[in-house]
């Protein structure tokens, strides 16, 4: 597998993994075993429209483990924007692929949610297409929101069934919130959010034959079939995309090509790993971003990343910087930016990332009117305020020092 799972792409404010569904798989194999519990996104325009407009579930995306692209205008996003993804890796499609790996490997997989025995019925349908294959668990509760729901009962069923993999087809946000909500509790490797798949490999739903995949209608045929429930937001995703994507772009014309010498430093402190950036900063600045993330993960370090050598970026050096803030953040610390000249703060602002690297700002500036701070004690007033301006069931953020 390319190294890509380490390096995803910053496009229109999410870190998307540059994958294909091959490596998709290979991907969500190696989280398998690497510990803990890991929160998967397949992500299409309206997941990113609801990102943009909730910013809990902004920050939900941005910290899951892996993010895959589930919808072609992200992927033509990516092109247009200069750093092409692999291809698009929905979740009907990943799906019987994770069951082949169960076949072979012996994972098993609970499935959640979907319309009462829908989930039933795709257990059967993989287990007969997939022999050896572990469904160790179908169950759809009543449909209700977040507050509602019985959580214990669902958190019960799971837990007797100690999967390796769980696919939550709750629908966006939902599913996303939900696993999050529950993400300490699941006690599963993998969880995964796959919207409407079931439906659609049970066959309540066509899906459109490969050719109008490969060119990116699918979303026709599904309109077809559901007018009435498709057609607002298919609407606001065409809107949400005509308003977005041209300063997008714009940014990324700005970012001229510089092709002077590009390198990073790195320096330390007693709390504070600072990374200089020189030149262009881009997805060739990975390993040495990556390194000093590690070791400002073992020395329990801050990590400040200094933009204002920095003569062009990209959206993946932006990735770089997301899986970065991701890394330290479950280590239960912080990425800052500093010192940005206006190109890198525009872009910032047209790639959609400003509400990834924000949200300390005010309380900083309260407590700098109050007496004189460094960079390093401003760091340690945003480390003390973060309990107090983020909710329990969402990440911390990392913040921007100007």
């Amino acid at each position: 597998m390319r190294d890509s799972l380490e390096q995803p792409v910053a496009v229109m404010g999410l870190p998307i993994a540059s994958l294909t569904v091959n490596e998709a798989v290979d991907a969500l194999e190696k989280l398998i075993h690497s510990g803990g519990s890991h929160q998967v996104c397949t992500t299409n325009v309206d997941i990113w429209l609801n990102a943009l407009s909730d910013v809990h579930m902004h920050r939900i995306v941005a910290g899951s483990s892996l993010v895959l692209a589930d919808g072609m205008p992200l992927v033509w996003a990516s092109k247009l924007l200069g750093c092409p993804l692999a291809e698009r890796v929905t979740g009907v499609d990943l799906v019987p692929r994770l069951a082949e790996l169960s076949a072979r490997k012996g994972y098993g997989i609970f499935l959640l949610g979907a319309r009462p025995g829908v989930a039933a019925r795709v257990a059967r349908l993989l287990e007969r297409n997939y022999p050896g294959a572990r469904i160790v668990g179908a169950y759809a509760p009543p449909e209700k929101n977040l507050a509602q729901m019985d959580h214990e009962e669902i958190l019960e069923q799971i837990h007797a069934a100690k999967p390796d993999i769980l696919l939550v087809a709750f629908g966006n946000p939902k599913q996303e919130k939900w696993i999050w909500m529950h993400r300490r509790q699941l006690g599963v490797p993998v969880s995964i959010g796959v919207g409407g798949s079931f439906d659609m490999l049970v066959g309540d739903m066509r899906r459109a034959p490969r050719w109008i995949q490969h060119c990116g209608l699918e979303w026709a045929m599904r309109f077809m079939q559901e007018p009435m429930r498709l057609g607002p937001r298919y609407a606001r995703d065409f809107f949400g995309l005509v308003r977005y994507l041209p300063q997008a772009l714009l940014a990324a014309w700005w970012q001229r090509s510089f092709r002077g010498p590009s390198r990073v430093t790195t320096a330390s402190t007693r709390e504070v790993m600072h990374v200089n950036v020189y030149g262009r900063f881009d997805g060739e600045t990975v390993a040495a971003v990556r390194e000093a993330t590690r070791a400002s993960i073992a020395h329990g370090l801050v990590m400040v990343v200094h933009l204002q050598t920095v003569r062009q970026t990209t959206i993946a050096g932006f990735g770089v910087l997301l899986d970065a803030r991701r890394q330290l953040l479950d280590a239960g610390l912080s990425l800052s930016l500093a010192g940005m000249n206006l190109k890198t703060r525009f872009a910032l602002h047209a790639w959609r990332l400003q509400p990834l690297f924000d949200e300390w700002q005010p309380a900083i500036s309260r407590r700098r009117s109050r007496r004189p701070a460094t960079a390093e004690t401003s760091i340690r007033i945003a480390v003390r305020s973060e309990q107090e301006m983020v909710p329990e069931t969402v990440p911390a953020q990392t913040r921007i020092h100007g």
